[in-house]
């Protein structure tokens, strides 16, 4: 329906949503989920979720996000409403070796979870698990099509090195 179009396209502009994926998901939730046509805010809320799950090279059109030439400029803002995912993401703020060591440490919980039998109850407790240190982060993003390398201006709490998923957006 035009008004689930006109939502899309004026929540995430940039890169544009892809026609035909937007009809695909909208069929899949009214078949599939069974949620009424006529209900905009149920549909806007689920196609948005998808739409945040999917990789964007499968859910965008090409050339409709960063521009080609993304990849050799510098020092540049980029502009609001700009959908990215996250491809890498890496800790530049701290030495190779905290983090070998923080990383060699979740190793050993594991192991030594492993020999205990994988007890779940020891693994939900937070303090249990080693964290990254963090200062800041180095990340590749992409609309689906174009690659930006950036660094982090300020400190995005979203945003944990072995934590925050490839493909977050």
């Amino acid at each position: 329906p035009r008004e689930i179009e006109q939502w899309v396209n004026r929540n995430y502009p940039k890169p544009r949503v892809d026609p035909e994926w937007l009809g695909q998901c909208y069929n899949y939730l009214v078949d599939e989920l069974h949620i009424a046509p006529n209900d905009t805010r149920e549909l806007t809320q689920n196609i948005e979720s998808q739409l945040l799950q999917s990789d964007l090279h499968d859910s965008t059109l090409v050339n409709t996000g960063l521009q080609d030439n993304a990849a050799a400029l510098h020092g540049v803002n980029l502009p609001p409403f700009l959908l990215l995912q996250v491809v890498s993401i890496m800790e530049i703020g701290h030495s190779a070796f905290s983090l070998r060591n923080t990383r060699q440490a979740w190793i050993e919980k594991a192991d030594l979870a492993g020999l205990a039998g994988g007890d779940d109850e020891a693994d939900d407790q937070a303090g249990d698990t080693p964290r990254y240190p963090r200062s800041m982060l180095s990340l590749e993003l992409s609309d689906g099509y174009n690659n930006i390398k950036a660094i982090e201006f300020r400190r995005l709490d979203a945003l944990k090195l072995g934590v925050t998923p490839l493909g977050f957006k």
